[in-house]
């Protein structure tokens, strides 16, 4: 499930970065460094810089490998074919691994666990260090973070303070059985949590006025 995950979002990270215009491709080589550090610092690689150099080389050496994007019909279709082979190159790697180690015996559960190639984590790692460098890290990210933030605990004082008013229907019987002030403030945390970001916004917005 790990590995599912970090295909999944480094993948689709880097396409709505590349969407967003809040990523460059032509920039990873000279930040390399800086994306190497983000690799280690922040999401626990244990890989060497030339390790995170040869990554970058391998992915850009793919023929789905955009060069640049500049938002047409033409380009939106690259992107989504280095999405879909992006995806099927790391399911594809663990699946030969795991064979490779585990053999070609039906595998059922326990029987084995999923074996991922360094190269596939080390790729991976990189593009996690892209979204991390060039989106979550960036300042204008760190501003929005901010903001949601605040946004966030001022709905749970509005929620807390007008409950059970605006919890949903499949929240009243955790409320009515809410005993103390911190099961309470779990129920409405529960309820904030079950919010999209549009959601959150739109009662933030009407408990405020």
């Amino acid at each position: 499930m790990d590995w599912s995950d970090d295909v999944s979002y480094s993948v689709h990270d880097l396409e709505d970065a590349l969407v967003a215009g809040q990523v460059d491709v032509s920039t990873f080589s000279k930040d390399l460094p800086i994306l190497h550090h983000v690799m280690v610092s922040d999401y626990g690689m244990d890989a060497t810089e030339s390790e995170s150099a040869q990554a970058l080389i391998r992915l850009q050496q793919l023929s789905c490998w955009p060069t640049k994007f500049d938002g047409t019909h033409a380009s939106l279709a690259r992107l989504k074919d280095l999405t879909s082979q992006l995806i099927g190159r790391f399911v594809l790697s663990a699946e030969l691994e795991t064979r490779k180690i585990h053999g070609a015996k039906a595998l059922v559960r326990y029987g084995a666990n999923l074996e991922v190639p360094r190269d596939s984590k080390l790729e991976v790692g990189l593009l996690k260090a892209i979204a991390g460098h060039y989106l979550i890290n960036a300042p204008i990210s760190q501003e929005r973070y901010l903001k949601q933030r605040v946004v966030i605990s001022e709905l749970v004082e509005m929620v807390l303070a007008t409950a059970p008013l605006n919890l949903d229907s499949i929240l009243l019987k955790d409320w009515e059985r809410a005993a103390t002030n911190a099961q309470k403030l779990r129920v409405v945390i529960d309820q904030i949590a079950s919010l999209t970001d549009p959601g959150a916004y739109a009662l933030h917005a009407r408990l405020s006025s």
